[in-house]
């Protein structure tokens, strides 16, 4: 049994260790090695749809939720074409677990993250960062994102003065 290798004790410490670095929602303060961003969920209530079931007219998102993250970011690659320059940029993104269980909040693909003054669209997600290899004990939710265009979302932005 991996519980017995793992107890519940020492993965107490490592959540306070994880909250410290990362950062914690509770305390509402970004971590040493920690990020911030915002997290836009698509409103299905908002959404209109055709009679395919498809957004035909645009995903509507509800209002962003501010979360506590790693961010692996890989260089621009950059595309010029008649239209003019075109940037692309993959990321990863690390949720801790816990914090997220905390909040009641999980993210999905088609959501989409603003971060470093830009919109990246989640497109695949990945639960098995297994501590001890103890399936009850599941560490991070980690989010693969690409870059996407402000002008395909309807997200406002905020101004800042």
């Amino acid at each position: 049994m991996a519980s017995r290798y793992w107890p519940t004790r020492d993965t107490n410490l490592a959540k306070r260790f994880n909250d410290e670095l990362v950062g914690n929602l509770k305390d509402g303060k970004c971590g040493i090695i920690g990020q911030d961003v915002i997290l836009y969920r698509v409103s299905l209530y908002d959404t209109e749809t055709n009679m395919y079931g498809e957004a035909g007219g645009g995903k509507t998102y509800e209002a962003g939720i501010k979360l506590s993250c790693i961010i692996e970011a890989e260089d621009f690659d950059w595309e010029s074409n008649e239209f003019g320059p075109d940037a692309r940029q993959d990321i990863t993104i690390h949720f801790q677990r816990d914090m997220l269980i905390d909040v009641s909040f999980r993210p999905d693909i088609g959501d989409v993250i603003s971060w470093n003054l830009g919109y990246f669209e989640i497109n695949k997600t990945n639960e098995n960062q297994l501590v001890a290899g103890d399936y009850n004990k599941n560490w991070t939710i980690t989010c693969n994102a690409n870059l996407t265009r402000i002008s395909t979302l309807n997200i406002e932005q905020t101004r800042a003065f």
